[in-house]
């Protein structure tokens, strides 16, 4: 799904942000939570994650108006210590609680040399990456990881071959030097095949159910799914089915910063030099191919598919707004 669309049109990076907010002023958000989630999905399509960028504006905008998702949440503190806490996102869109999250872990990690944050009660918060992208601006690694709230009852057609649980996203990265890719793993564990692929290779199937359920249990267990105050039951928001673990690690705790770079910037070298996969253009690490479309899509303009254009396009006549193009 996560290719560069054939379809559609280009549009600045700063135009498209722009619209996405106002669209979320419109429904209407506070005009910070508006900005930061437009700054967030503008961030993702920048990287090339197509399917967790500026598609999902309409998604969120429809869970604000049927009362899915809270517009308005108020952050709680559930628990904290010196390296740790956890974060309740009262219903909200995880962005909100999962930016303040890894911004804690941030903080914590600059004064205790590890931050660790779990986020409870939320809707979607999108891509894992751009969280862990927030740790390596601060030259930290990042990690982070997302599962699902814990539920009377699952559609077990929506999940990994009935595992209860669906398609978590997690995210791992490891600053480079000044101007060169970091590495940034940033998947979905989602594993679909036929039974007879299965039964050919079930240690692919076993390690991505595992990953699965990694994440959710780092989240959402370890961050209180299971609690009575979160029974998805009584809860008032819906939507809010999410959870979260953030964290990040001061790398100078354990060796030289700059050698730890020094060394990032070898390895992704190196890597780089492989043959490339059939289909493939070229090969190096997770992190070098989103970094390059990201120095092209601020020059030439970020590639919005027809699809996303048309479901953009009809939000704005929805609140009187003026598109960016023609």
């Amino acid at each position: 799904m996560n290719v560069p669309p054939k379809d559609g049109i280009r549009v600045a990076a700063e135009d498209l942000r722009r619209l996405v907010c106002a669209i979320y002023e419109a429904v209407p958000l506070p005009a910070e939570h508006a900005r930061l989630i437009a700054d967030l999905l503008v961030d993702t399509e920048l990287r090339g994650v197509v399917s967790h960028g500026v598609m999902q504006v309409e998604r969120y905008v429809r869970s604000f108006q049927e009362g899915r998702a809270n517009p308005d949440p108020t952050i709680r503190v559930l628990h904290e210590g010196p390296a740790t806490a956890a974060l309740s996102g009262d219903g909200g869109l995880g962005m909100i609680v999962a930016t303040r999250a890894m911004r804690m872990a941030v903080a914590k990690a600059k004064e205790s040399g590890v931050g660790v944050v779990t986020t409870v009660y939320h809707h979607h918060l999108g891509s894992s990456g751009k969280y862990v992208r927030m740790a390596l601006k601060e030259d930290l690694v990042g990690i982070s990881l997302s599962g699902r709230n814990a539920a009377p009852s699952y559609n077990r057609a929506d999940s990994i071959r009935g595992s209860i649980q669906g398609s978590p996203p997690l995210a791992f990265g490891m600053p480079a030097g000044t101007g060169r890719p970091n590495f940034l793993l940033d998947y979905a564990s989602h594993f679909v095949a036929a039974d007879e692929d299965v039964r050919r290779n079930p240690a692919v199937f076993v390690k991505a159910i595992g990953m699965s359920h990694v994440a959710n249990i780092l989240s959402g267990t370890l961050g209180g799914q299971m609690l009575p105050e979160f029974d998805r039951r009584t809860t008032r928001f819906q939507g809010a089915d999410q959870s979260g673990f953030h964290m990040a690690l001061d790398v100078s705790r354990f060796t030289s910063r700059d050698a730890l770079k020094a060394d990032m910037d070898y390895l992704m070298d190196e890597t780089a030099k492989m043959q490339p996969l059939s289909g493939l253009s070229d090969a190096g690490l997770p992190g070098q191919r989103a970094w390059k479309k990201e120095a092209d899509y601020r020059e030439n303009g970020i590639p919005v598919s027809a699809e996303a254009v048309r479901s953009l396009g009809g939000l704005a006549r929805e609140f009187s707004l003026p598109v960016p193009w023609a």
